[in-house]
């Protein structure tokens, strides 16, 4: 039996920690989750996210709804050359957004914007580094995202789930980075000098996703 190689043996050691990190919603299967970024889907029109926390909340919604499509998307179509263990921590990102996509839409209950339409036509899912890179985009908006919203919440209770969620954002985009840079971890494009993640204002979140949306948002009333 061959004995694993040095660099077999980290991407091992990295995937305990973070099948340790990962604390899945009870009930949350993605085998039957919509692949919308491959379903002929006519955009809705204009959707109003809403004003004050809803607003946060829905755009928040939105960040997580374009993370879910994609880890669903990339574990459906494994890039080539994917290995069992790459797999698996992509279905593991996968059911973590659509966690995070729920628990929104718990939360605001009537108020949630409808199911929006992804375009991630820019991502070659049969390319490792296409994928990945694309994985690495998208953990990066999301910590900026949420990072950037909790100043602007008038209700302070949902600061302390919305920061826990803010830093598993960061250990996502550091995670994958490992995987595709083996003790890459993060640099100064997403890490300040004060060994902060970045905070990004809704206006320029929506900006970075929107080639990768088609649905079409009236999001006036978030901060800028």
């Amino acid at each position: 039996m061959r004995s694993n190689t040095a660099s077999e043996q980290q991407q091992e050691a990295l995937h305990t920690s973070r099948r340790q990190f990962l604390q899945l919603a009870g009930g949350i299967a993605g085998a039957g989750l919509l692949i919308s970024s491959c379903k002929k889907v006519t955009p809705a029109s204009t959707i109003f996210v809403g004003s004050g926390d809803r607003a946060l909340l829905n755009y928040l919604l939105i960040v997580a709804e374009v993370q879910t499509n994609f880890y669903t998307q990339a574990a459906h179509t494994e890039y080539y050359g994917c290995t069992a263990m790459e797999l698996e921590f992509l279905k593991d990102l996968r059911d973590e957004h659509l966690a995070h996509k729920e628990w929104l839409k718990a939360i605001l209950t009537t108020g949630a914007i409808p199911d929006i339409v992804t375009d991630l036509s820019a991502v070659t899912f049969a390319d490792r580094n296409s994928t990945l890179n694309h994985a690495i985009v998208f953990e990066d908006i999301a910590t900026g995202a949420y990072n950037g919203a909790l100043q602007y919440f008038s209700d302070t209770s949902y600061i302390s789930a919305l920061s826990k969620i803010a830093s598993v954002e960061g250990r996502h985009a550091a995670y994958v980075r490992d995987v595709l840079t083996p003790n890459s971890f993060g640099d100064s494009t997403v890490i300040s000098t004060s060994g902060l993640d970045q905070a990004l204002t809704p206006k320029t979140v929506m900006t970075l996703l929107a080639p990768y949306i088609q649905t079409t948002f009236d999001a006036s009333q978030l901060p800028a």
